[in-house]
């Protein structure tokens, strides 16, 4: 009896939603989706611009990770209070390069697309299944064998 009270309390408990479940991003917080998905993959289709906002909400809500966009998009190796060239989560934010929106059309996207993620990551649609990481097909990182493949979307292959 016992046995099924917990799993009816845990089978509710687990279908049950609530306003507080539902991500709603700050203005900054969704800037910061949008800038990883402008940056990473703004030459990519709708569903691979979508993909890279879900993996920066997906580490966002994984404890590996600081638990704001912000935190997860600028993460970065220091040393004597620099960031570290080439050691970011996200190549774009520590490549030496600029980090100026230059293509207003491209931005305006990006940020439509940081809220389509947001939209799906809200009505479980995760298409990326959880994906945490990424990678172009035209490398191959040391990380990548240690995480389950999910899918391959344009030019980039997405990993839980």
């Amino acid at each position: 009896m016992i046995k099924r009270i917990v799993l009816l309390v845990s089978l509710l408990a687990s279908s049950y939603t609530t306003a507080t479940d539902r991500y709603d991003p700050s203005a900054e917080e969704l800037q910061c989706i949008a800038k990883n998905i402008y940056f990473e993959s703004r030459n990519q289709s709708v569903a691979g611009r979508a993909a890279v906002g879900l993996v920066t909400i997906n580490r966002m809500n994984d404890r590996r990770w600081p638990n704001t966009a912000c935190g997860v998009v600028y993460q970065a190796k220091m040393r004597y209070n620099k960031i570290l060239r080439n050691q970011c989560q996200f190549s774009w934010y520590c490549d030496g390069l600029s980090d100026t929106i230059r293509v207003v059309d491209d931005w305006k996207d990006a940020v439509y697309q940081a809220k389509n993620a947001v939209r799906l990551m809200n009505g479980d649609a995760d298409f990326t299944e959880g994906s945490t990481h990424y990678h172009s097909i035209n490398v191959n990182p040391w990380w990548a064998p240690s995480y389950e493949f999910v899918v391959r979307i344009d030019d980039h292959k997405f990993y839980k």
